[in-house]
């Protein structure tokens, strides 16, 4: 068991600076790897050719990282909006074809765009109720089944989406590059909507939008459409010429990390897991999940909702929590600590360490013994007190894993490094290189 052992000393891990972005930055994407780290871990344990399995893959910067540096690369995730966002960025498209694709979508949508002068009259004004009812039953427009609709979006905003998001979906074009092209207006959404698009830790209306609001706040989606598109063939582009010569194309599945199968052999594991009460993935892409058809109504997503790690305010009904609870020393002492305080952050806890438990269950099931797995941790705190998540995944994995290397790195990505109301600020992250016994 954990603690057993000599406790290992914490190795600074050496991470190069590098300039490439490929395609990292086409999908604002909260607590991502930070590619440069990716780089240096695969560098130091593994070698070309090897197959890495990212079970928690995110928008996928470690299937780029594996595809410019000739590793094989399958990547899991849960959210469908990642998924689909970890696809896009890590195909090896026909450039021509992307440039065809965009230069025909933006042809269409052009004579939908309005004019500079009532974009400048929006910035105090929308559509009223009539207007709105009208363009979209004329124009037969499809918007989503978003709840507190109008909270979200204005009138005039929500018809000029759905201008564009139709004519993204009828132009005729290679179905890989209608993914790209998707996930480019996904990438519009969050700014052109009036949530915040600073906080990782959810979705929000916050006060400083609100001021923003009331100051008059630009809104031109069709703009806001043409910078995506550009900064989408750059990176595509740049990603490509990056390939080595038969480049073995990631592959991305959506799944749960408790309970997933996949159909090859797999080296190595290097992920990110989620955080603990940190960020809110279900939540922060809400509004993307529903425009992208991914979510078509309220039951629809809440299906989804079980199959997050991390998440706060997890139901008591939950069938993860009804699990036969035998902590270890580490795990039992911080469940005892939050419930006298938080019963709900307690359950919450619970619910994080036992789907970790599983997690690491099913890794164990997957890889070959003397494999390593590679976990990237940050340690959160919890009423001042840091909580020591590299001590817990140690403990809860230890029937299957032994602890060989510690190292750290500052996190230079200020997306990340932040301060919340709930004292959870990271700075630092960890990594636990780990082997299958």
């Amino acid at each position: 068991m954990a603690g057993t052992e000599p406790r290992l000393e914490v190795q600074a891990l050496e991470v190069p600076k590098r300039d490439l972005k490929l395609t990292h930055h086409i999908f604002r994407y909260p607590a991502k790897f930070h590619p440069p780290v990716v780089r240096a871990l695969l560098e130091k344990y593994t070698r070309p050719g090897q197959v890495v399995l990212d079970p928690f893959v995110g928008s996928g910067t470690s299937l780029v990282e594996c595809a410019v540096m000739g590793r094989g690369s399958i990547g899991i995730d849960v959210d469908p909006v990642a998924v689909e966002v970890a696809r896009a960025k890590t195909r090896n498209y026909d450039m021509r074809a992307v440039e065809e694709a965009f230069e025909s979508i933006l042809h269409e949508v052009a004579p939908l765009e309005r004019s500079a002068e009532e974009y400048a009259s929006r910035m105090f004004s929308d559509l009223s109720d009539a207007e709105y009812s009208d363009a979209k039953t004329e124009e037969n427009l499809w918007i989503p089944e978003i709840p507190r609709l109008h909270h979200w979006f204005r009138r005039y905003v929500l018809i000029d989406l759905a201008r564009i998001l139709a004519v993204i979906e009828s132009t005729e074009m290679d179905e890989r590059v209608r993914s790209l092209s998707r996930v480019a207006f996904a990438a519009i959404i969050r700014n052109s909507s009036n949530a915040d698009p600073v906080p990782v830790s959810g979705l929000e209306y916050t006060s400083h939008m609100k001021r923003k609001d009331e100051a008059g706040r630009y809104i031109n989606p069709f703009a806001l459409l043409r910078s995506s598109f550009k900064k989408c063939l750059s990176a595509t582009a740049e990603y490509r010429r990056q390939l080595p010569i038969e480049a073995p194309e990631p592959v991305v599945l959506q799944g749960n990390a408790m309970d997933f199968r996949v159909g090859e052999e797999v080296d190595m594991v290097l992920t990110s897991p989620p955080y603990h009460n940190a960020v809110d993935y279900y939540r922060r892409h809400q509004l993307e999940m529903f425009w992208l058809g991914h979510t078509l109504n309220q039951d629809d997503r809440l299906e989804l909702l079980p199959r997050y790690i991390g998440r706060p305010h997890v139901a008591a009904k939950d069938p993860l929590l009804k699990r036969d609870w035998s902590p270890g020393e580490i795990v039992g002492e911080w469940e005892e600590k939050m419930r006298v305080e938080n019963p709900s952050r307690a359950a919450d806890f619970r619910h994080y360490v036992t789907a970790m438990s599983s997690a690491f269950q099913r890794l164990s099931e997957t890889l070959s013994v003397g494999s390593k797995a590679l976990f990237v941790v940050g340690h959160s705190r919890w009423k001042g007190q840091e909580i020591p998540t590299g001590d817990i995944y140690e403990e809860i994995s230890s029937d299957s894993f032994s602890l060989k290397e510690k190292l750290s790195y500052p996190i230079a990505n200020r997306y990340m490094s932040y301060s919340r109301h709930n004292s959870a600020s990271i700075d630092e992250e960890y990594v636990l290189v780990m082997q299958r016994r």
